[in-house]
């Protein structure tokens, strides 16, 4: 019985975090399509659209870890609430910019405050039991597909006119003050962190062992996903405009459809799939279906080819990001738990900014065959990873936490 309530305990703390999670991130996909047409009514030109998003990903890149870190040593649900909070702020910014530096700045308070995922990813590898994480993990999957729904269809809906964005980014802010209040009042408060006394793991830093036990080609996945998957993004509206005319209109259709997938392929499907071949496994097999959809995408015409695999492309590309968070929960302590996350973040963050910076070079100078190539080889590593490394991580992981980490600090 008590097992039992346990578990129930741990599934609602769960369920309540993946409700903060998506609160937060209708608010943050109601912002988002706006920003392109907001930019050049303040004055600015198409280089000031691409410098704002990479504004966001830079300051989401460096501040990543020092928010997990501080999760670590004061408590999940503090600095959860205080990103919130802050991220409420950055979208009441935007809505009373009236000036192309205060666009800037609100993207950067926001992309400063970005720490809500990872925290909020420790929050719920702490509540689930190991056996359970990958469908615990799968919650952060659903949580962004309902956000790629809904943010988008509400701030299209909540925008006058062409030349008036305020309202959008006020109800943005409103949500995540929403989410903050969700995180106070109903989080339970959770107690910092403390590695136990004699632990090897308390004698080296997590940066060392990132260095010197292979954790750092770890990280890097969620770079080369994270590129992979922002260069796809740029690139298909691009494509399917030059192939076939599609306008805002379709794409964001599309997206939709995309998000669907999402939810429907996140929790118990992610779930059994890992049960009958393990995290790696579906990693490999997502990551295969991934770079070969791209790399199949530089060879169609047809407007029906060309959705195929794009919808197999970004939905197999879905079930990457929580297989990488699952096995991520299980490689480090709790108490470094929101410090790795926090790295992994950032090493998203990278992701997103060299992704269309890459694909952009590519397309110029090759076209759309040769971007989508690029991208299709890019995502190949990772199934390079998973067959090599990647391997001996999971074994890794299927050991006790302290024993596996003091393994790798006598290796250090």
């Amino acid at each position: 019985m008590k097992v039992r309530l346990h578990r129930w305990r741990q599934q609602s703390l769960a369920w309540l975090v993946f409700f903060v999670i998506v609160v937060d991130l209708i608010g943050f996909g109601i912002v988002i399509p706006i920003l392109p047409f907001l930019s050049p009514q303040l004055g600015g030109g198409t280089d000031d659209v691409a410098f704002i998003l990479v504004s966001y990903s830079v300051a989401a890149a460096v501040f990543a870890p020092v928010w997990g870190r501080l999760s670590d040593r004061v408590g999940r649900r503090r600095i959860l609430g205080i990103c919130l909070l802050g991220g409420a702020a950055s979208h009441f910014l935007l809505a009373a910019s009236d000036a192309l530096w205060m666009v800037y700045l609100a993207r950067a308070v926001a992309g400063v405050m970005a720490g809500s995922i990872p925290v909020a990813t420790a929050v719920i590898a702490d509540a689930s039991a190991p056996d359970q994480r990958s469908r615990a993990m799968g919650l952060i999957g659903r949580a962004f597909g309902v956000g790629l729904i809904l943010g988008p269809v509400i701030g299209g809906l909540l925008a006058r006119n062409d030349n008036d964005f305020a309202l959008p980014c006020i109800v943005a802010g409103v949500l995540s003050a929403i989410a903050a209040l969700m995180t106070f009042t109903l989080l339970p408060a959770s107690q910092p962190h403390r590695p136990d006394e004699g632990d090897a793991s308390t004698s080296i830093s997590l940066f060392q062992i990132v260095q010197r036990s292979g954790f750092f080609l770890f990280i890097a996945q969620f770079c080369l996903h994270t590129c992979a998957v922002s260069a796809a993004i740029y690139l298909f509206p691009l494509w399917v405009a030059d192939g076939h005319g599609w306008q805002a209109r379709e794409v964001g259709l599309f997206f939709g459809l995309v998000g669907v997938v999402m939810i429907v392929t996140q929790g118990n499907i992610l779930g059994r799939m890992t049960d009958r071949f393990g995290n790696v496994g579906v990693l490999r097999g997502a990551a295969i279906l991934f770079s070969a959809s791209l790399l199949l995408s530089g060879w169609v015409s047809g407007i029906w080819a060309m959705s195929l695999v794009s919808l197999c492309a970004f939905s197999s590309a879905t079930l990457c990001l929580p297989i990488l968070n699952t096995i991520a929960s299980h490689l480090v302590a709790p108490s470094w738990r929101g410090q790795f996350f926090g790295m992994t973040a950032s090493s998203s963050a990278a992701g997103r900014v060299l992704g269309p910076l890459i694909a952009a070079v590519l397309l110029a100078n090759s076209g759309f065959a040769m971007a989508w190539t690029g991208m299709g080889l890019l995502v190949s590593l990772i199934v390079i990873w998973s067959l090599t490394d990647g391997a001996r991580l999971e074994f890794a992981a299927t050991q006790s936490i302290p024993e596996s980490v003091q393994r790798l600090a006598r290796d250090a």
